[in-house]
């Protein structure tokens, strides 16, 4: 296996924060409704790839009770690191506050999306390992999520007066831990790779994009109001990845 590719994979889905950050320094604080609508997209990529793609091919490898298992420990690793260092959580009602405390809140939004792409790196080299399309999916999927991430850091950043261009290299220096893990990953796959544990890291990839858009991409758009836009933005999001799943079949 070619284990650049997934690292360029995870490194185009990584630098997608640096996106968001770049839309918050050219236009400037976005609307909730478009901030809402932005993450609901996301959060339907994110379970259609999670259920339609990664659950559905580890279904074809376990046993019941090792998807079971994998599935939630997917989970639970990323909700224990959420738990340790929340950060897109933060940013309800981040509209308020003292230019130092909106500093603290961007440096801490940063350094936890930094230590949150680490999972995300190795999601995109598993399902890589097993499926070129179906790292290349899960590629798309991370990255339209990351956008909103950087949306996040960007705009306490610049509520607090700190430059663009630093911001601009904040944002983009926190998705790099995304490659490094995909190629980590990629890696120790090379070296163990068979069905059982391919079949083991799809799972607890699925596991892994499911806690991230159950517990902090649909609550946090719901936090910026427009609830119905949320839930379009939810349904257009899982067309999306359906027709990136035909168009890349």
């Amino acid at each position: 296996m070619d284990i650049f590719e997934p690292f360029f994979l995870s490194l185009v889905a990584g630098m997608a924060t640096g996106i968001g950050g770049l839309l918050v320094i050219l236009i400037g604080k976005l609307s909730n409704r478009t901030v809402g609508f932005s993450m609901g997209v996301a959060s339907g990529v994110m379970l259609m790839v999670a259920f339609n793609d990664l659950f559905l091919e580890a279904v074809k490898i376990l046993t019941h009770l090792q998807l079971i298992f994998m599935f939630s420990l997917g989970a639970i690793v990323i909700m224990v690191i959420d738990l340790v260092i929340p950060h897109i959580e933060l940013t309800a009602g981040m509209g308020n506050g003292s230019g130092s405390k909106m500093y603290r809140m961007g440096v801490l939004i940063a350094i936890g999306i930094t230590i949150h792409n680490f999972p995300e790196g190795i999601v995109v080299s598993a399902g890589y390992t097993y499926l070129p399309r179906l790292g290349m999916i899960i590629a798309i999927a991370i990255a339209m999520h990351n956008i909103p991430e950087g949306v996040a850091t960007a705009v306490p950043l610049s509520v607090a007066g700190m430059k663009r261009s630093k911001i601009a290299i904040i944002t983009f220096l926190s998705g790099l831990s995304e490659p490094v893990a995909a190629f980590v990953g990629a890696i120790a796959l090379s070296f163990f790779s068979n069905a059982i544990i391919l079949g083991s890291a799809l799972a607890f990839a699925a596991g892994v994009m499911t806690y991230i858009t159950a517990d902090e991409l649909i609550p946090v758009a719901h936090e910026y109001g427009h609830k119905h836009v949320v839930s379009i933005g939810l349904l257009l999001g899982m067309l999306l990845a359906l027709l990136v799943d035909v168009i890349l079949s």
